[in-house]
């Protein structure tokens, strides 16, 4: 009840603040988490910090790390600000703070009419980078996981569809090959912890990414096309780049197909990670990169 509640605050004060004092508020509050941990914040900490050690390749103790750990919870206070924004602010306002680009790669995608799965993680404002593809004219579709809490759950969805999100939870897979089979976006994320997962390497290391994202391309044939949003480091701009598509083959072997579509994905994420660390959102210590 409470964690909703801060969540309502959090809306009420980032719709009404002045913009830049709602920023300088938001980043005291992850220095705050980040330095005095408590509870369940302890472990969200230790996920974060092992990702940027995986990242950078470096120990834990070393002080890169630290200061790009605390760069990625900056970074999470950044998006939850925007993203409890989303009311208040109009088509020109969203366009105002992100730049769609790549969005030929998404069209040429969509001209196959099979469907098109937007592959992301939890990476920049992956919500805006959906919204300013829906505000663009796509028909847009989150795949998602549902909070714990009903009542965070319908604040979150209400302002994704608000802003022409339609939402579909993990529970109702089905919806999300229907929306594929009428050539619809269907964004998804690919850390999340799901049940199915596969072997991978990421930056020499091994690694466990869901591979239900590309099972599902396989089977409806859907066209997998990456994508990441980045924002601007001394103006807060963003741009959502939507990567060249990715086919999921279908040859005799299952195994093998999904095998080089997930080394493909992989490939694109670490160039994002190697140059853009303190992106990588993730802080759910079950996440699928954790080992």
């Amino acid at each position: 009840m409470w964690v909703y509640l801060l969540y309502k605050v959090g809306e009420f004060f980032s719709c009404f603040l002045p913009s830049s004092l709602a920023y300088w508020v938001a980043k005291r509050l992850a220095d705050l988490c980040f330095l005095i941990p408590v509870g369940k914040y302890r472990s969200y900490k230790k996920a974060v910090i092992h990702n940027v050690c995986l990242v950078l390749g470096k120990d834990k103790k070393d002080p890169l790390v630290r200061k790009t750990a605390l760069g990625v919870y900056r970074n999470f206070a950044k998006y939850l600000r925007e993203f409890l924004w989303l009311p208040g602010l109009d088509q020109n306002g969203c366009f105002g703070m992100v730049t769609p680009l790549g969005v030929e790669n998404l069209d040429c995608a969509l001209s196959k009419k099979k469907g098109v799965i937007l592959l992301s993680i939890h990476f920049g404002n992956w919500e805006l980078g959906g919204l300013s593809l829906a505000l663009s004219g796509y028909k847009v579709n989150f795949l998602v996981r549902s909070h714990k809490n009903k009542r965070t759950d319908r604040l979150f969805n209400h302002i994704r569809e608000k802003k022409r999100i339609k939402v579909i939870p993990l529970t109702r897979l089905k919806e999300g090959i229907k929306v594929l089979k009428r050539n619809e976006i269907l964004a998804i994320l690919a850390d999340e912890n799901l049940e199915q997962t596969m072997k991978a390497k990421l930056f020499s290391q091994e690694i466990d990414i869901p591979s239900g994202p590309f099972r599902l391309a396989r089977r409806t044939k859907a066209v997998i096309t990456p994508a990441f949003i980045i924002r601007n480091r001394w103006n807060g701009r963003q741009r959502g780049i939507v990567e060249a598509p990715l086919e999921v083959k279908k040859g005799e072997s299952e195994e093998r197909d999904l095998q080089e579509a997930i080394n493909s994905f992989i490939q694109i994420v670490e160039d994002y990670l190697r140059y853009y660390p303190d992106h990588w959102l993730l802080l759910e210590p079950k996440g699928a990169f954790i080992k």
